[in-house]
């Protein structure tokens, strides 16, 4: 099979939805760790805020990769494989 008859292995639609489930996991994971930020006081409202953002940005990050390995990985599985394909050629 020629590389230009392959499906493509990401779409429009894919990066659509899992930015959809980044970003409310960001949203979750921001108030999840709002409440281990160990920052104290009055006035340090904005600090744990920001804390938490800061935090929740890294595993946003690493959601976004697992996704996007995931949807690639299951689509290229997907394919059909001819036989010289299992050869290793």
């Amino acid at each position: 099979m020629d590389n230009n008859m392959k499906p493509k292995l990401i779409t429009k639609w894919g990066v659509v939805v899992d930015l959809t489930l980044t970003v409310i996991f960001f949203a979750w994971m921001t108030t999840v760790l709002k409440k281990h930020v160990p920052w104290g006081g009055e006035s340090s409202d904005t600090a744990i805020l920001l804390g938490a953002m800061l935090c929740s940005a890294c595993l946003s990050g690493v959601l976004w990769m697992a996704l996007n390995l995931f949807r690639v990985t299951l689509a290229d599985q997907m394919l059909p494989k001819d036989a010289s394909d299992k050869q290793g050629r």
